[in-house]
């Protein structure tokens, strides 16, 4: 007899995805596959939750309505990433969410460094699970990066974020390192 699977719509863009059990951590890593692969790879087209010619993504995580701005303009720069929201960060920023609803995680109180943040969406959703986040970026990426981070994290914040510049192969300023962080996240890429 077929198992029967549970199904929900997930978050503001109402993304279909199965129920999954969660008996072992194994199930965290199971539904972050589901949730990317998602009619991928012939079904559907890059970016299915988002869109990049939007000038926002509007997203329920935590309790709140995140509006996250984007640039897309920018796309039009080549290796320009960081202005837009991409899947991936949906994807893991819901995958924290959950892990944390469920036990698996515990952010509350710990330090997290963001390497790449782009658009903020990650690290705002770590803030409000309770870390205190420092969110990274290339210097001409800070002004989106900054204005997302305030606009969405005025009221309800468990834990705190903070916007820095980083240049990956440069030293890293003595805060993002000391003391070592608990957690360092990076944004997985677009297309990985």
């Amino acid at each position: 007899m077929e198992e029967e699977r549970l199904e929900m719509m997930l978050g503001s863009y109402g993304g279909k995805v199965s129920v999954l059990e969660w008996e072992t951590e194994s199930g965290a890593a199971e539904e972050t596959m589901l949730l990317w692969g998602i009619q991928q790879p012939t079904l559907s087209k890059q970016n299915a939750f988002v869109s990049h010619s939007s000038l926002q993504l509007l997203l329920d995580a935590c309790g709140h309505s995140l509006s996250i701005l984007q640039s897309p303009s920018s796309l039009g720069k080549p290796g320009v990433t960081g202005a837009v929201m991409w899947d991936s960060g949906v994807v893991l920023g819901k995958f924290l969410e959950h892990a944390v609803d469920l036990g698996i995680l515990v952010l509350q109180g710990k330090k997290v460094v963001e390497l790449g943040s782009g658009c903020g969406l990650v690290g705002c959703i770590a803030a409000l699970l309770g870390a205190q986040v420092i969110l990274t970026d290339l210097p001409d990426r800070l002004r989106l990066l900054k204005k997302n981070v305030e606009s969405n994290l005025r009221h309800g914040v468990r834990g705190s974020a903070a916007v820095k510049e980083l240049t990956w192969g440069d030293d890293p300023d003595n805060d993002l390192i000391e003391p070592p962080p608990d957690y360092g996240t990076s944004t997985p890429a677009p297309y990985c």
